[in-house]
């Protein structure tokens, strides 16, 4: 995978974000729907509802809004290893909130 700079990536995870954002307030259904795609999209602001009685609050929606940006800024200078690791720990974050501790969503 190629290199490329830092502000590059955080350019395109701030591209990214409005349209992962959408998806997932639209599986959230006004709270009453699935979840599915925020859990997939977001599952670190999701794993932190463990932390705030189990309520979406002003902390999950930063880092829900922080995420993408983050991710393209950490990944996009350091090629192939950078872009693994997150993947990793990306999908070990939607194992375990697809595992059944967020039962409520």
């Amino acid at each position: 995978m190629p290199k490329f700079s830092w502000r590059a990536g955080l350019v395109f995870g701030l591209c990214a974000t409005p349209v992962a954002l959408l998806l997932a307030l639209f599986s959230a259904g006004a709270g009453h729907g699935h979840w599915v795609l925020a859990r997939a999209l977001y599952p670190i602001p999701m794993l932190v509802t463990l932390l705030t009685d189990k309520t979406v609050t002003s902390l999950s929606v930063g880092l829900a809004v922080a995420q993408f940006p983050a991710y393209g800024a950490f990944a996009a200078p350091g090629g192939s290893s950078r872009w693994l690791a997150l993947v990793l720990v990306h999908l070990a974050a939607v194992a375990t909130a697809f595992s059944g501790v967020l039962d409520y969503f």
